[in-house]
């Protein structure tokens, strides 16, 4: 019961998280500006990959790390609530078959 809320809210959250993920993404790249013949103009030089700035990147390891942990977590929790509820069917049962001997 509990576990079931925390998803629901969880869930919920995410929803609404939705449209600020889409606001923070980086916006699209501005085209280059024409030359006067309408040809896109090329670039002043040639520039080495080493002397580039470095690009501003989100390691992938701990976001998949993460994805994967939640997602064992919420597993293990179901199968929790699973075993305590068919523990209790089972003690159930076990009090009606007491009751018809």
């Amino acid at each position: 019961m509990i576990v079931t809320r925390v998803l629901r809210w969880g869930a919920l959250a995410a929803w609404l998280c939705m449209p600020l993920v889409g606001a923070a993404q980086a916006p699209a790249p501005v085209p280059a500006p024409a030359s006067p013949a309408g040809q896109p103009a090329a670039q002043d030089g040639f520039v080495p990959v080493s002397q580039l700035p470095p690009a501003e990147e989100l390691p992938p390891g701990p976001l998949v790390l993460g994805a994967y942990g939640f997602i064992w977590a919420a597993v293990l929790g179901y199968v929790w609530s699973l075993a305590r509820r068919l523990n209790a069917v089972q003690k159930d049962f076990d009090a009606l078959a007491k009751r018809q001997r």
